[in-house]
């Protein structure tokens, strides 16, 4: 391929729907602005342009080129560029397809080096042909590693998330049941945020339409309130459910070589393969909801951005594993796991140190409550829900905190964040420092902090057990400083 070429034109549909995730709140506010019509056509045309004009231009503005050396993009409309990117530089490429560009054998790609802004990929082609990233990975496996390597930027070929050869068989491979997966969708927490986002749309309809309606049911006001309120809770748990039931549709991973790769998505298969090499650190998670039903969702924690927009961030190899058959189904697939659930007692927070924890949660509500409380003294049974559920936050965070020495050189560390027990498995060798924090308050009570930082994508991630007592988190650290 010599000559630049651009993206398929079903690629402006991607573009577009950018723009619409990027600019929906122009959406919201035309609904306030329908009784001014200058205004109103103002925001017309710039709702058009943004979702419309713009992503035309940037699609013919855009083109690229593959080379045996380097990807070449050249972009930009009123400032050009042209990247240059060298295949040995290249950390990850992960390929989506929407259910659209399938019939047409397109995909997106999304490219990465080390050296790209935190909130972008260094490259994003949208439809392109599915031989173009097999294209890359034989480029890139033909390309010598760079000599300088940092210990903290990898940059050897085989580090990247290319599509592996579909000829190199399957060491390991797992795909989620119907049933499993069901269960996975219905204990989805995102019904909160989405249940935020629909009381932050009632407040943009116009009043009129509001009062017009609470005057026609007021003989049954009651009612009404609660089963609006239902009516709204039940709306955002089913778009939570289909949310998740359509992204991790079908999931697969496998392990091939020494790469994991995971297949997942009804509207748009993503797939994504992470280097073992890269793996920091395993996170086994499981929401208040997920405990009832006895399932936990493992995660790896990469050292690139692979899994950018996965569940945290993370890359998910497991959703929903059963409790008691998760150590054996993980194995073969991470050998950070150990094969049983190990003792965290090592690390734990008991007696009265449990209500250090409870206060700082009461702590966070307390001056929402005041505030709301003084204007609104009528709400009191909300502003009491609150401070219950700050209250048995703080008491869950508590009980879930525990840690200790899986092996030698392995550290599990257990943390309660917002109704959600999260179980570290952590290698000594990718623990960026250890961190040791004590208030004179606390000195005097015997506690610390333990916080165990490890590489997060291109950022940090911060493993921290509060009120410890001070013997057992200085253990770690001195555990730390002599196997390191």
């Amino acid at each position: 391929m010599t000559k630049p070429k651009r993206t398929h034109p079903l690629g402006l549909l991607l573009h577009m729907a950018t723009a619409i995730k990027d600019y929906w709140y122009l959406f919201l506010l035309l609904l306030t602005l329908y009784r001014q019509p200058l205004w109103f056509a103002l925001g017309w045309t710039l709702l058009i342009f943004a979702i419309l004009i713009w992503p035309i231009v940037r699609w013919a503005t855009l083109s690229y080129r593959i080379t045996p050396e380097a990807v070449e993009i050249n972009s930009g409309v009123l400032v050009r560029h042209h990247e240059h990117i060298p295949y040995s530089r290249i950390q990850t490429v992960q390929r989506k397809q929407w259910f659209f560009l399938a019939p047409f054998k397109l995909e997106e790609l999304v490219i990465e080096t080390a050296s790209h802004d935190d909130n972008k990929p260094e490259a994003g082609l949208a439809a392109v042909p599915t031989s173009l990233a097999s294209e890359i990975d034989r480029y890139r496996q033909a390309t010598p590693t760079p000599a300088a390597v940092t210990p903290t930027e990898p940059l050897d070929p085989d580090s990247a998330a290319s599509a592996p050869s579909a000829t190199t068989a399957a060491t390991a491979h797992y795909r989620i049941d119907n049933r499993t997966l069901l269960k996975f969708a219905i204990t989805s927490t995102g019904f909160i945020p989405l249940l935020l986002v629909l009381l932050a749309m009632y407040n943009k309809i116009p009043r009129k339409w509001t009062d017009a309606f609470i005057n026609d049911a007021s003989h049954l006001a009651i009612v009404v309130l609660v089963g609006g309120a239902l009516l709204v809770i039940l709306v955002a748990w089913v778009a939570a459910f289909m949310w998740t039931y359509f992204r991790y549709f079908h999931f697969d991973v496998a392990l091939r070589d020494d790469q994991l790769q995971t297949a997942k998505g009804l509207v748009q298969r993503n797939t994504i393969t992470a280097p073992l090499k890269r793996i920091q650190a395993v996170r086994v998670k499981q929401n208040v909801f997920r405990q009832w039903l006895h399932i936990q969702t493992v995660q790896v924690l990469l050292a690139s951005k692979a899994a950018a927009k996965d569940d945290s961030d993370d890359l998910v190899i497991l959703p929903a594993v059963p409790q008691a058959q998760l150590y054996d189904v993980a194995a073969p697939f991470v050998d950070l796991l150990p094969d049983h659930a190990p003792d965290l007692s090592s690390l734990s927070v008991t007696d009265r140190r449990k209500w250090y924890l409870v206060r700082n949660a009461l702590l966070v509500v307390l001056a929402p409550v005041v505030i709301v409380g003084y204007f609104l003294p009528h709400w009191w049974w909300a502003l009491a829900i609150l401070v219950a559920i700050a209250y048995f936050q703080g008491l869950f965070a508590a009980r879930q905190t525990g840690g200790g020495l899986v092996t030698p050189t392995l550290l599990a560390l257990q943390t309660g964040h917002v109704w959600t027990k999260e179980t570290y498995y952590v290698p000594v060798e990718t623990i960026q420092s250890v961190r040791l924090q004590q208030s004179v308050w606390m000195k005097k009570k015997q506690l610390m902090h333990l916080t165990v930082n490890v590489r997060h994508g291109n950022k940090n991630q911060a493993i921290e057990l509060r009120y410890l007592r001070a013997e057992q988190a200085q253990r770690v650290y001195d555990w730390y400083l002599h196997t390191v």
